[in-house]
């Protein structure tokens, strides 16, 4: 009898224990990165980026998608390696860039530069 109530005892300490470990470690994960949209061009015709302002968390990345009138590219201000010079022509043609490093960073479309196609994208430092 004595046996059994220790077993019983032993597997509820061991159930505890099991439960406490599984809480800290779920609350302690790393975020899981995010993909945002950004787009370039509107349907409407506009020459704009969708948003204008966007803000993200240090790791996420951005999924760039020509949406009209094109060509488009992205330049990203003091960033060749996040910037994407190449024409693209086609509607709906996408590519993603990562964003380590926390700052404010100004992105335009250079063929429409002076007709105000810029936006901005904020990355936050993760806490």
């Amino acid at each position: 009898m004595k046996q059994a109530k220790l077993a019983g005892s032993l597997r509820g300490l061991l159930m505890g224990c099991f439960v406490l470990v599984m809480l800290l470690s779920f609350s302690q994960a790393p975020a899981l990165a995010a993909t945002m949209l950004m787009e370039l061009g509107s349907e409407e015709g506009f020459l704009v980026f969708q948003p204008e302002l966007l803000t993200i968390n240090a790791g996420d990345k951005v999924h760039f998608e020509v949406r009209g009138l094109g060509p488009h590219n992205l330049i990203v201000a003091g960033h060749p390696e996040w910037s994407r010079e190449p024409l693209s022509f086609a509607v709906g043609e996408s590519w993603e860039q990562q964003f380590n490093a926390p700052g404010r960073y100004a992105v335009w479309c250079e063929p429409h530069r002076a007709a105000g196609m810029s936006a901005e994208i904020t990355v936050l430092e993760l806490s």
